[in-house]
């Protein structure tokens, strides 16, 4: 049996289009919504019965807007976790409630990936989010007020409305509500988003002045950058699931929209909402040994040349590698700064 230990499963349903999303997300109906939760269900039931995972991660979409239509696929979730399994949600601040909260506690969820974005009200209303800070003060409230401790903020730098004032009152916020995780992600301009068609245009300088600012306030609070765009205040609010994909390891990806990857094998799941489509692709060795340095190197733990897989990759690229932006010691290979990623990377894609 397929002894994978992690799932993620996509729910593309949104109450509106956010303007820099390209993720696979649409607005549908009800009963639409519900027979996409069955076909889940049904999935999980034929196919990884017998399964038990390390980490779930949910995600979108705005998994948390489908209210009780979620609870059946959470309850048939119970079936395939693992003790002490991570099982995260992600969640637009807006539509997070008491009775919400209480609904994932029950289900054994134990972590929430707020969508923050921007703590200024007039950005968010400027890049097309529903919700203000009010709303995200009360989310966080609620879920302490339920004991929910693990949880974590997204966070995007670089929009062209934004100033590295607004970053500074986001440190502010972060400080005073005591966020344990934070992912501080750089704005990118994907082709299918709205800004992507309005032809947007990042401000390089602006965002440069911006990251300088995030990593000096991080390191100000004492929070740990893990990864390139996640912090910490410590280790035990590391994201499990997404370590289990910088380490390369193997994910089902569940749903419309969703990538998985197994045996090597990289799929998305196309088609339509209801009548999906797998797109796979194979990797050679060279683009699997590619994977391990790429994504590897994101993390502060870089490749483990414990991991056989990972000292092959490092042995099929060392004479390409330029080794001086390298730290190789008690057999891990990290990057000297996760800021010059890119120069060792070059050498390799």
């Amino acid at each position: 049996m397929n002894q994978v230990k992690h799932l993620y499963i996509h729910i593309p349903f949104c109450n509106h289009i956010c303007w820099y999303c390209d993720f696979k997300r649409s607005v549908e109906n009800e009963s639409v919504k519900k027979e996409y939760i069955n076909l889940l269900i049904n999935k999980l039931k034929t196919q990884y019965k017998g399964l038990k995972f390390e980490t779930v991660y949910i995600g979108g979409g705005t998994p948390n807007s489908l209210g009780k239509d979620l609870y059946p696929l959470l309850e048939e979730l119970n079936n395939y976790l693992e003790n002490n399994c991570e099982f995260t949600i992600e969640c637009n601040p807006e539509c997070v409630n008491d009775n919400q909260v209480k609904e994932f506690k029950k289900y054994k969820i134990n972590r929430i990936s707020l969508g923050v974005q921007s703590t200024n009200n007039n950005v968010l209303k400027q890049i097309g989010r529903k919700h203000n800070l009010n709303d995200v003060i009360s989310a966080i409230d609620c879920l302490k007020k339920n004991s929910f401790d693990n949880f974590s903020i997204d966070l995007i730098y670089g929009f062209n409305e934004q100033t590295v004032g607004d970053i500074e009152k986001d440190f502010e916020f972060i400080h005073k509500f005591k966020i344990p995780h934070v992912s501080f992600y750089s704005l990118e301009v994907k082709n299918n988003s709205v800004f992507g068609k309005c032809n947007y245009e990042l401000n390089e300088n602006k965002i440069e002045e911006m990251l300088k600012t995030i990593e000096q306030r991080f390191i100000d609070l004492g929070y740990e950058r893990y990864e390139v765009s996640n912090w910490c205040v410590n280790q035990k609010y590391e994201s499990s699931h997404n370590l289990a994909y910088w380490n390369s390891s193997d994910w089902i990806g569940l749903g419309y929209g969703a990538f998985g990857f197994e045996n090597r094998n990289y799929y998305q799941t196309n088609g339509t909402v209801l009548k999906w489509k797998t797109k796979n692709h194979l990797l050679t060795n060279e683009e699997y040994y590619q994977q391990i340095w790429i994504m590897g190197l994101r993390t502060k733990y870089g490749l483990n040349l414990n991991n056989s897989m990972h000292k092959k990759a490092f042995e099929y690229f060392s004479n390409r590698i330029n080794k001086k932006d390298l730290v190789i010691k008690n057999n891990s290979i990290t990057v000297k700064s996760l800021n010059t990623l890119d120069n060792v990377l070059i050498e390799i894609i």
